[in-house]
């Protein structure tokens, strides 16, 4: 049995915000701590979850509303801790997220982020190539949640506030 599978990926409570903190600040990269922490004060448009293994916060996703095309999301951050890093845990946080929008009722998701990982679920560069961003480019990414959710559609994308701090 992996360790991904004996791990709990549930949503985040706000009991969970010391350790997310932590995890952030653990980031590679480090203009996102206390990124989740910022976009989550206040906001029902945010999906955050935690993966829990014995006990234990290990790693967590955030995904927020972007302004632009209908229902869309953006993908950050994303921290698993050091010690449990290449063992699926990121990529299981990443299934159970897009799972959670998908269900939700989200249509797309951005991120800007490593091509060669996030293209494992879905994402590509030209999908995101209508959107008008400062980081456009091979590693500004989107994922369609739901047929052609961004087919035909350009402008621009707006993240929210905390992104630019």
């Amino acid at each position: 049995m992996s360790l991904a599978s004996q791990t709990v990926y549930r949503e985040s409570t706000p009991t969970d915000l010391p350790v997310i903190r932590e995890l952030d600040s653990q980031d590679a990269i480090a203009e996102e701590a206390g990124l989740a922490e910022a976009l989550q004060q206040g906001r029902s448009d945010t999906l955050s979850l935690v993966a829990e293994l014995d006990g234990k916060v290990i790693g967590h996703i955030l995904m927020t509303a972007t302004a632009g095309p209908e229902r869309a999301l953006a993908l950050a951050p994303l921290a698993i801790q050091p010690t449990y890093r290449d063992m699926q845990i990121g990529t299981e946080l990443v299934r159970h997220a897009l799972r959670l929008a998908r269900e939700r009722g989200w249509k797309s998701v951005f991120v800007y982020g490593q091509p060669d990982y996030y293209c494992r679920f879905g994402f590509k560069s030209r999908t995101a190539d209508g959107a008008d961003v400062a980081c456009q480019g091979p590693r500004f990414l989107a994922l369609e949640l739901s047929p052609d959710a961004l087919a035909g559609w350009s402008g621009t994308l707006a993240y929210p506030e905390a992104f630019r701090k």
